[in-house]
């Protein structure tokens, strides 16, 4: 039975000699929890506090929350390291034993890495090959092989080629039996005798892991080198895993034999916040968690909501019924008095169906600072407001050109401009943006997307040509503009920069200079469709929807967010019924411990819902009936005593 505890609540000596285990739901204060524990241990412990050489160390689930932990850490950081789980692998096992690497790389593939440059990981968002001309991977193929014929495999399934992680999880001693090829998984289009040859281009030219390789062979270098395994364990004493409710077996196995002596393990998570089935996360991972060696794992549970009303919070308890370790209560404190509990709670709204006073419901919780969380970006595109069913569908049509592709589309318009398209739009709206506000230093900015300015040859004179250029480029140009295309606008810009009056420009920008809007392997079918994005769309898109405080995200992106209005508008997949659940059945029936496709869809739905402070607005579909609603809530009052304030608007 777990113990219940608080945010606030800091373990003691003893406490800290067992590992422990604390189940927290949303909004329950796991990082302050997390962080004043850790400043505790930082100067209190001896193990620590006596020793520059010993630190504390924190994993979490993605890098925005690594950057929150530091943040909150302030100077107190220099006696802790914070990464997710890849990043610690990386910095910690591959890059300091290298050797190690490429000896089991060596001895279970048969593939011999030399020793100059390191390997390490793949970036995050792109392909493993992305910037690798697939003809020198065809060339070391046929240089290993004589062959002779012409090879067509695309960069994405050769990038695939990885070493097969559910098999060893099943059986490792099999899998060590096996051959090496049979250690590979990879395409069928791949012939068996290439499947090796590119593994061992990957690794030993391009010199790459696969984030999956990064959890293998971080945990087969400390199972097999005791040496690392202890000299990890002495430099971390103490070791705390957040979000440990989306970890995967491997990265499992590896904190617990890292936690078998010495180390003491904190594990801090949730079971009905775990939505990563796709990535191995499974809900038993957290709840049947067992620490190997001597020493016991303590249980708590923190039941406080600080985050959400009563009414968001009951509700959220309500989807969560079939869940006995937690049970939330609403702390949320009235915003003019800290000390005082809020016991009056908003109504949880639904809105149900697709007319048009529906439609502009929502439309004006958008406007005035709500975020609408789908289950997928096809279905967010449908809520970006102002644009046209017609652009909704090619927005839709883009992203899923990308669905078979290493590249996240969201991740590299925010942050990485690898695909091409993408930097032309970036480049263009970053020199209206520039235009409009007057803000050369935006304009030079969006210019250095492609060239590295030289400031010394900005003149005057150069300044002053770009002021005119853009004049004439984006004249009658605003937000809403819907009868010119961005490809368009881009066209128009390369055309004018080719002018005698611009030419005094080259020698800032280049001879030549001009914005490409695709690369000569992108699809026909892709083009088409972003030609056909006006400025009102994918100016939204770049600033509305895929940016820095978007109204519109998947309940993926959204974990570990908050707002104080959400719209939640979540369905389960028809076409395929993969799911294998219907709002009614969920509503009448809501279950969420199990590993079931139906239960991760009820867990997303949670997720989704418990990301609203102030106010829950659940968009339902045409046909959805009220009396589910109205039997469901009123059987859980009844039975939990909870009771939850809502209208159907």
């Amino acid at each position: 039975m777990a113990v219940e505890i608080t945010s606030s609540d800091i373990f003691t000596p003893g406490q800290l000699t067992m590992h422990s285990k604390i189940f927290a739901g949303p909004g329950a204060g796991k990082t302050h929890f997390l962080v004043e524990n850790v400043k505790n241990i930082v100067t209190t412990h001896p193990y620590v506090a006596n020793s520059r050489a010993r630190k504390v160390l924190c994993i979490t689930y993605t890098n925005a929350a690594v950057d929150e932990i530091v943040r909150r850490l302030d100077r107190y950081a220099d006696s802790v390291e914070i990464y997710t789980i890849h990043g610690f692998i990386i910095e910690h096992i591959i890059k300091p034993f290298q050797q190690d690497l490429r000896e089991i790389i060596s001895e279970e593939f048969g593939i011999a890495v030399d020793g100059k440059g390191k390997i390490t990981s793949q970036v995050e968002g792109v392909g493993i090959l992305h910037g690798v001309d697939k003809a020198e991977i065809f060339k070391y193929i046929a240089n290993k092989t004589a062959e002779t014929a012409e090879l067509n495999y695309s960069k994405k399934i050769m990038g695939d080629v990885q070493v097969k992680i559910t098999d060893y999880l099943q059986d490792a001693v099999s899998f060590a039996a096996k051959k090496a090829v049979e250690k590979l998984t990879a395409s069928s289009k791949i012939a068996d005798t290439h499947i090796l040859l590119i593994k061992a281009y990957i690794w030993s030219v391009v010199k790459k892991l696969t984030h999956d390789e990064i959890l293998y062979f971080g945990y087969r270098i400390l199972e097999r080198n005791h040496t690392a395994l202890y000299a990890t364990r002495v430099k971390f004493p103490f070791i705390f895993v957040d979000e440990f409710q989306d970890t995967n077996p491997l990265q499992t196995m590896l904190i617990k034999l890292i936690g078998a002596k010495s180390t003491t393990i904190g594990i801090i998570g949730d079971i009905a916040q775990s939505i990563y089935s796709f990535q191995g996360a499974k809900p038993s991972q957290f709840a049947d968690l067992a620490m190997n060696g001597e020493r016991e794992l303590a249980q708590y549970v923190i039941n406080d909501n600080r985050r959400s009303t009563a009414n968001i919070v009951n509700f959220c308890n309500y989807l969560r019924q079939s869940d006995s370790n937690v049970s939330q209560c609403s702390r949320k404190p009235y915003p003019d008095d800290a000390t005082k509990l809020k016991t009056e709670a908003k109504k949880v709204h639904f809105i149900i169906g697709e007319s048009d006073i529906a439609k502009s419901q929502i439309a004006e919780i958008i406007a005035d600072g709500g975020v609408v969380l789908t289950r997928t970006w096809a279905a967010a595109f449908s809520y970006i407001r102002g644009i046209t069913p017609g652009q909704v569908d090619c927005l839709k049509k883009i992203y899923n050109s990308y669905y078979t592709s290493p590249i996240d589309l969201r991740r590299d318009i925010e942050e990485h401009n690898f695909v091409t398209w993408v930097k032309a739009f970036k480049c263009i709206f970053g020199l209206w943006d520039g235009y409009r506000t007057g803000a050369f230093i935006d304009i030079l900015k969006a210019f250095s997307i492609y060239v590295d300015i030289d400031h010394k040859k900005i003149t005057p004179k150069s300044i002053s040509l770009i002021k005119k250029l853009s004049g004439n480029l984006f004249a009658g140009l605003n937000e809403n503009t819907t009868d010119k295309t961005t490809a368009l606008v881009i066209e128009n810009f390369n055309a004018l920069i080719l002018e005698e009056q611009y030419s005094e420009l080259k020698d800032v920008l280049g001879a030549g200079f001009k914005i490409p809007v695709f690369a000569d392997a992108d699809r026909d079918d892709l083009k088409a469709n972003v030609l056909s994005l006006n400025w009102q769309t994918s100016y939204k898109l770049f600033t509305e929807v895929f940016s820095a405080g978007s109204k519109y995200m998947t309940v993926h992106q959204a974990k570990g967010l908050e707002w104080e209005k959400v719209v939640v508008s979540l369905i389960p997949n028809k076409a395929s019924n993969k799911d294998n659940i219907t709002l009614d059945v969920m509503y009448n029936n809501p279950c969420l411990l199990e590993e079931q496709a139906a239960q991760e869809f009820t867990r997303m739905y949670y997720v989704a819902c418990s990301r609203a402070k102030e106010d829950l607005y659940i968009h339902l579909p045409n046909g959805f009936s009220s009396s589910v609603i109205g039997n469901a809530i009123g059987a859980f009052t009844e039975k939990s005593g909870q009771r939850i304030e809502y209208e159907i608007i």
